[in-house]
């Protein structure tokens, strides 16, 4: 009875073992289905996605290809400005050069023309110059004429030589530009010189100047020396 016992209970065990395992397996096959349809339903996913974006990135490039139509016309524009503009460049250059080259040779002529009226200005000043300073020794030497004629038209008084008389006369005229003799008067002297003095001058003219050298009338002083020798 006991040996019937234990192996009944050892077949119930197995049976028991056997049909969890059935039970396992079924329920690992019920599974595995649903993963795969699963990973099916990703694979296509996927692939729709892969498929979409390839779409999408065929389409980005036809955008882009308009986009770049674009710059090949302005770049062909550029090119033809680049080819009409040093034309134009030139033409203008040109055109500056020749105003430039004008405008030099007014600006040269002008101070060449400007040059002469220095040099003929400078010439004529120097002519001023020179004509004044002969006009003066002329007029020193006329000056000096009229000293020595005085002086030897004067005569020594009598009196004066017997007292022994010296002195210094001096004398002021105003003659005309023809050398004559308008005017004059004794501005120092002694009194014993005055008639000597007087006759000196009056017999001393006329007396005519160089050509040009008097103008209108002039007024001279003169210092007449009386001396005893």
């Amino acid at each position: 009875m006991n040996r019937y016992t234990k192996s009944f209970s050892i077949t119930i065990v197995l049976y028991v073992l056997v049909s969890i395992t059935f039970l396992y397996s079924f329920d690992k096959n019920d599974t595995l289905p649903s993963q795969q349809t699963k990973s099916d339903q990703s694979v296509k996913f996927t692939i729709i996605q892969e498929a979409h974006e390839k779409k999408s990135v065929e389409k980005k490039p036809h955008k882009k290809i308009v986009k770049k139509e674009i710059p090949k016309k302005v770049i062909e524009k550029k090119h033809i400005t680049k080819k009409i503009l040093p034309k134009k460049k030139k033409e203008i250059i040109k055109k500056v050069e020749k105003i430039v080259k004008k405008e030099q040779k007014k600006s040269y002529q002008l101070e060449k023309k400007q040059i002469r009226k220095n040099d003929t200005t400078v010439k004529n000043e120097k002519q001023i110059i020179d004509n004044t300073k002969q006009n003066k020794q002329n007029i020193q030497i006329y000056y000096s004429q009229i000293k020595e004629r005085i002086n030897t038209n004067k005569s020594y008084p009598k009196m004066a030589i017997k007292r022994g008389i010296e002195g210094v006369v001096k004398v002021q005229f105003t003659i005309s530009k023809n050398g004559e003799l308008l005017s004059f008067h004794i501005i120092e002297g002694k009194r014993i010189f005055k008639k000597s003095i007087s006759e000196a001058v009056k017999n001393s003219f006329p007396l005519t100047p160089p050509k040009n050298l008097l103008t209108k009338n002039t007024s001279l002083s003169l210092m007449i020396n009386y001396r005893l020798y």
